[in-house]
Protein backbone atom coordinates (compact mmCIF):
# COMPACT_ATOMS: atom_id res chain seq x y z
CA UNK A 1 0.00 0.00 0.00
CA UNK A 2 1.15 3.63 -1.04
CA UNK A 3 0.73 4.32 3.14
CA UNK A 4 4.04 1.72 3.70
CA UNK A 5 5.81 4.33 1.30
CA UNK A 6 8.20 7.00 2.52
CA UNK A 7 9.54 9.96 0.16
CA UNK A 8 11.98 11.54 -0.28
CA UNK A 9 12.90 14.80 -2.53
CA UNK A 10 15.24 17.59 -3.37
CA UNK A 11 12.80 19.25 -4.75
CA UNK A 12 14.22 18.79 -8.69
CA UNK A 13 13.11 14.70 -8.17
CA UNK A 14 11.23 12.58 -5.60
CA UNK A 15 12.25 8.86 -4.75
CA UNK A 16 9.24 6.19 -2.82
CA UNK A 17 11.05 3.88 -0.54
CA UNK A 18 9.66 0.95 0.66
CA UNK A 19 9.00 -1.47 4.05
CA UNK A 20 12.06 -3.29 2.88
CA UNK A 21 14.29 -0.66 1.78
CA UNK A 22 13.89 -0.88 -2.08
CA UNK A 23 13.97 2.34 -4.11
CA UNK A 24 10.39 1.77 -5.76
CA UNK A 25 9.46 4.98 -7.91
CA UNK A 26 12.04 7.70 -8.98
CA UNK A 27 11.42 9.45 -12.23
CA UNK A 28 14.86 11.33 -12.94
CA UNK A 29 16.46 13.42 -13.91
CA UNK A 30 13.34 15.39 -13.23
CA UNK A 31 9.80 15.04 -11.92
CA UNK A 32 8.52 15.12 -15.56
CA UNK A 33 11.48 12.07 -16.91
CA UNK A 34 10.83 7.84 -17.27
CA UNK A 35 11.21 6.25 -14.40
CA UNK A 36 14.96 4.63 -13.54
CA UNK A 37 12.96 2.42 -10.79
CA UNK A 38 9.43 1.28 -11.74
CA UNK A 39 8.97 -1.60 -9.50
CA UNK A 40 5.93 0.42 -7.53
CA UNK A 41 3.91 -0.25 -10.86
CA UNK A 42 5.27 -3.57 -11.59
CA UNK A 43 8.22 -2.49 -14.02
CA UNK A 44 11.41 -3.29 -13.42
CA UNK A 45 13.89 -1.53 -11.48
CA UNK A 46 15.11 -0.81 -8.17
CA UNK A 47 17.74 -0.32 -5.65
CA UNK A 48 17.61 -1.68 -2.43
CA UNK A 49 18.72 -2.29 1.07
CA UNK A 50 17.74 -5.36 3.35
CA UNK A 51 18.41 -6.88 5.76
CA UNK A 52 19.84 -10.84 5.31
CA UNK A 53 17.52 -11.59 7.89
CA UNK A 54 14.01 -12.44 6.57
CA UNK A 55 12.75 -11.67 10.19
CA UNK A 56 12.43 -7.95 11.61
CA UNK A 57 9.31 -6.01 12.01
CA UNK A 58 9.60 -2.03 10.03
CA UNK A 59 9.58 1.20 10.87
CA UNK A 60 10.85 4.79 10.25
CA UNK A 61 11.13 8.41 10.62
CA UNK A 62 12.14 11.98 9.33
CA UNK A 63 14.74 13.85 10.41
CA UNK A 64 12.95 16.41 12.23
CA UNK A 65 12.40 19.86 9.67
CA UNK A 66 13.87 18.05 6.40
CA UNK A 67 12.79 15.00 4.45
CA UNK A 68 15.80 12.56 5.51
CA UNK A 69 14.28 9.70 6.09
CA UNK A 70 15.76 6.72 8.53
CA UNK A 71 14.36 2.89 7.66
CA UNK A 72 14.23 0.61 11.19
CA UNK A 73 14.45 -3.06 11.09
CA UNK A 74 14.31 -5.01 14.09
CA UNK A 75 15.84 -8.20 13.38
CA UNK A 76 16.08 -11.38 15.55
CA UNK A 77 20.04 -10.05 16.40
CA UNK A 78 19.57 -6.56 16.62
CA UNK A 79 18.61 -3.09 15.07
CA UNK A 80 19.66 -2.05 11.69
CA UNK A 81 18.88 2.00 10.47
CA UNK A 82 19.58 3.31 6.92
CA UNK A 83 19.39 7.00 6.82
CA UNK A 84 18.14 7.72 3.28
CA UNK A 85 18.15 11.06 1.17
CA UNK A 86 19.17 12.93 -1.78
CA UNK A 87 21.31 15.70 -1.29
CA UNK A 88 19.83 18.80 -0.94
CA UNK A 89 19.37 21.64 -2.26
CA UNK A 90 19.28 19.38 -5.62
CA UNK A 91 20.88 19.85 -8.73
CA UNK A 92 18.76 20.49 -12.11
CA UNK A 93 20.97 18.10 -13.74
CA UNK A 94 22.43 15.59 -11.59
CA UNK A 95 20.61 13.48 -8.66
CA UNK A 96 23.13 11.86 -5.87
CA UNK A 97 21.25 9.46 -3.69
CA UNK A 98 22.84 8.85 -0.41
CA UNK A 99 22.25 5.99 1.84
CA UNK A 100 23.94 5.35 5.42
CA UNK A 101 23.55 1.85 6.68
CA UNK A 102 23.86 1.95 10.76
CA UNK A 103 24.63 -0.79 12.78
CA UNK A 104 22.00 0.72 16.32
CA UNK A 105 22.22 -2.74 17.82
CA UNK A 106 24.49 -5.74 17.06
CA UNK A 107 26.26 -6.59 13.79
CA UNK A 108 24.61 -4.84 10.43
CA UNK A 109 24.31 -7.25 7.93
CA UNK A 110 22.31 -6.11 4.66
CA UNK A 111 21.80 -7.19 1.44
CA UNK A 112 22.54 -4.56 -0.80
CA UNK A 113 20.87 -4.74 -5.08
CA UNK A 114 20.92 -1.70 -7.31
CA UNK A 115 18.64 -3.10 -10.53
CA UNK A 116 19.31 0.55 -13.10
CA UNK A 117 16.02 0.35 -15.74
CA UNK A 118 16.31 3.78 -17.62
CA UNK A 119 12.67 4.81 -19.60
CA UNK A 120 10.42 2.14 -17.20
CA UNK A 121 12.25 -0.83 -17.67
CA UNK A 122 13.41 -0.53 -20.76
CA UNK A 123 17.03 -0.65 -20.39
CA UNK A 124 19.36 -2.43 -18.59
CA UNK A 125 22.90 -1.62 -17.09
CA UNK A 126 25.55 -2.03 -19.28
CA UNK A 127 29.35 -0.81 -19.88
CA UNK A 128 29.86 -1.64 -16.13
CA UNK A 129 33.14 -1.36 -14.71
CA UNK A 130 34.31 -1.19 -11.30
CA UNK A 131 37.12 0.99 -11.05
CA UNK A 132 40.81 0.45 -9.18
CA UNK A 133 39.58 2.01 -6.54
CA UNK A 134 36.49 0.42 -6.50
CA UNK A 135 33.83 2.55 -7.92
CA UNK A 136 31.48 1.51 -10.01
CA UNK A 137 30.23 3.01 -13.47
CA UNK A 138 27.63 2.24 -15.84
CA UNK A 139 24.97 3.61 -18.30
CA UNK A 140 21.00 2.73 -18.40
CA UNK A 141 19.40 4.32 -21.54
CA UNK A 142 20.55 8.06 -21.50
CA UNK A 143 21.68 8.29 -17.75
CA UNK A 144 25.33 8.19 -16.51
CA UNK A 145 25.45 5.93 -12.90
CA UNK A 146 28.03 6.37 -10.16
CA UNK A 147 28.07 4.42 -7.23
CA UNK A 148 30.64 4.51 -4.57
CA UNK A 149 30.72 2.16 -1.22
CA UNK A 150 29.91 -1.34 -3.03
CA UNK A 151 33.39 -2.46 -3.34
CA UNK A 152 32.01 -6.14 -3.28
CA UNK A 153 29.63 -5.85 -5.42
CA UNK A 154 29.66 -8.63 -8.54
CA UNK A 155 27.01 -8.08 -11.60
CA UNK A 156 24.63 -10.66 -12.80
CA UNK A 157 23.62 -11.59 -16.07
CA UNK A 158 20.41 -9.47 -16.16
CA UNK A 159 22.99 -6.06 -15.33
CA UNK A 160 22.12 -5.93 -11.83
CA UNK A 161 24.71 -5.62 -9.03
CA UNK A 162 24.29 -7.20 -5.61
CA UNK A 163 26.21 -7.16 -2.47
CA UNK A 164 26.14 -7.98 0.94
CA UNK A 165 28.01 -5.83 3.48
CA UNK A 166 28.23 -6.29 7.19
CA UNK A 167 28.83 -2.96 9.72
CA UNK A 168 30.47 -3.47 12.98
CA UNK A 169 28.07 -2.51 16.07
CA UNK A 170 27.62 1.31 16.46
CA UNK A 171 29.73 1.58 13.33
CA UNK A 172 28.30 3.18 9.59
CA UNK A 173 28.68 2.24 5.99
CA UNK A 174 28.05 4.60 3.37
CA UNK A 175 26.37 4.35 -0.23
CA UNK A 176 26.23 7.29 -2.73
CA UNK A 177 24.86 6.65 -6.08
CA UNK A 178 25.12 9.51 -8.62
CA UNK A 179 22.86 9.60 -11.83
CA UNK A 180 22.49 11.90 -14.44
CA UNK A 181 22.35 12.65 -18.40
CA UNK A 182 25.47 14.99 -18.66
CA UNK A 183 28.81 13.41 -18.06
CA UNK A 184 29.33 13.53 -14.38
CA UNK A 185 32.27 15.11 -12.23
CA UNK A 186 35.84 13.67 -12.54
CA UNK A 187 35.43 13.00 -8.43
CA UNK A 188 33.01 10.87 -6.56
CA UNK A 189 30.96 12.82 -4.49
CA UNK A 190 32.03 12.75 -0.67
CA UNK A 191 29.37 11.22 1.64
CA UNK A 192 30.36 12.95 4.92
CA UNK A 193 30.46 16.43 3.13
CA UNK A 194 27.34 15.67 1.55
CA UNK A 195 25.54 14.56 4.66
CA UNK A 196 26.56 17.67 6.10
CA UNK A 197 25.51 20.02 3.08
CA UNK A 198 22.34 18.05 3.35
CA UNK A 199 21.53 18.51 6.89
CA UNK A 200 22.47 22.39 6.45
CA UNK A 201 20.33 22.41 3.40
CA UNK A 202 17.24 21.45 5.32
CA UNK A 203 18.21 23.20 8.24
CA UNK A 204 18.11 27.03 6.28
CA UNK A 205 15.16 26.07 4.37
CA UNK A 206 12.56 24.89 6.49
CA UNK A 207 11.58 27.24 9.38
CA UNK A 208 11.13 26.73 13.02
CA UNK A 209 7.13 26.62 14.07
CA UNK A 210 5.73 27.58 17.22
CA UNK A 211 2.21 28.45 17.97
CA UNK A 212 -0.15 26.30 15.82
CA UNK A 213 -2.06 23.44 16.89
CA UNK A 214 0.30 21.05 15.85
CA UNK A 215 4.03 22.38 15.53
CA UNK A 216 5.92 19.28 14.09
CA UNK A 217 3.16 18.27 12.13
CA UNK A 218 3.35 22.15 10.45
CA UNK A 219 7.00 21.73 10.02
CA UNK A 220 6.84 18.86 8.26
CA UNK A 221 4.68 20.02 6.09
CA UNK A 222 6.50 23.03 4.87
CA UNK A 223 9.40 20.47 4.70
CA UNK A 224 7.02 18.09 2.14
CA UNK A 225 6.29 21.75 0.16
CA UNK A 226 9.95 22.79 0.04
CA UNK A 227 11.36 19.42 -1.55
CA UNK A 228 8.46 18.91 -3.68
CA UNK A 229 9.37 22.58 -5.16
CA UNK A 230 11.45 22.46 -8.33
CA UNK A 231 14.55 25.50 -8.65
CA UNK A 232 11.50 26.85 -11.30
CA UNK A 233 8.93 27.25 -8.80
CA UNK A 234 6.88 24.96 -9.74
CA UNK A 235 5.69 22.69 -7.79
CA UNK A 236 4.68 19.39 -8.68
CA UNK A 237 1.02 17.74 -7.26
CA UNK A 238 2.18 14.39 -6.19
CA UNK A 239 4.87 11.56 -6.18
CA UNK A 240 2.42 8.82 -7.80
CA UNK A 241 2.53 8.52 -11.51
CA UNK A 242 -0.88 8.60 -13.96
CA UNK A 243 -3.97 7.92 -12.16
CA UNK A 244 -7.46 7.24 -14.24
CA UNK A 245 -10.51 9.28 -13.42
CA UNK A 246 -12.52 6.49 -14.05
CA UNK A 247 -12.12 3.42 -15.57
CA UNK A 248 -11.69 2.57 -19.49
CA UNK A 249 -13.09 6.31 -19.99
CA UNK A 250 -9.77 7.40 -21.51
CA UNK A 251 -8.69 9.89 -19.81
CA UNK A 252 -5.15 10.70 -17.65
CA UNK A 253 -4.05 12.65 -14.73
CA UNK A 254 -0.31 12.40 -14.57
CA UNK A 255 0.25 13.59 -11.26
CA UNK A 256 4.31 13.63 -12.08
CA UNK A 257 3.14 17.31 -13.49
CA UNK A 258 2.89 20.79 -11.67
CA UNK A 259 -1.15 21.87 -11.18
CA UNK A 260 -1.79 25.48 -10.94
CA UNK A 261 -4.80 24.65 -8.79
CA UNK A 262 -2.93 22.51 -6.27
CA UNK A 263 -0.07 25.28 -5.99
CA UNK A 264 -2.81 28.08 -5.52
CA UNK A 265 -3.61 25.62 -1.88
CA UNK A 266 -0.11 25.41 -1.05
CA UNK A 267 0.18 29.06 -1.68
CA UNK A 268 -2.24 30.03 0.48
CA UNK A 269 -1.10 27.64 3.38
CA UNK A 270 2.04 29.28 2.93
CA UNK A 271 0.74 32.92 3.03
CA UNK A 272 -1.25 31.75 6.52
CA UNK A 273 2.32 30.45 7.79
CA UNK A 274 3.66 33.21 6.82
CA UNK A 275 6.93 32.46 5.02
CA UNK A 276 7.16 34.63 1.84
CA UNK A 277 10.05 32.82 -0.23
CA UNK A 278 8.26 29.51 -0.81
CA UNK A 279 5.30 32.04 -1.68
CA UNK A 280 7.44 33.85 -3.58
CA UNK A 281 8.36 30.97 -5.78
CA UNK A 282 4.69 29.82 -6.20
CA UNK A 283 3.06 33.04 -7.58
CA UNK A 284 6.21 33.09 -9.72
Amino acid sequence: MLRDYAMIADGERGVLIGPRGELSWMCVPSWQSPALFSSLIGGAGTYAVTPTDDRFVWGGSYDEGSLIWRSRWTTTTGVIECREALTYPGDRDRAVLLRRVIAVDGVASVDVLLDARADFGRHRARQQRRRDDGVWTARSGPLRLRWTGAEGAAGDSHGALRAVIEVPEGGHHDLVLEISELPLPREPVDADLAWTATEQGWHDAVPDVSGTIADADARHSFAVLRGMTASTGAMVAAATMSLPERAEQGRDYDYRYAWIRDQCYAGQAVAAFGNHALLDESVR
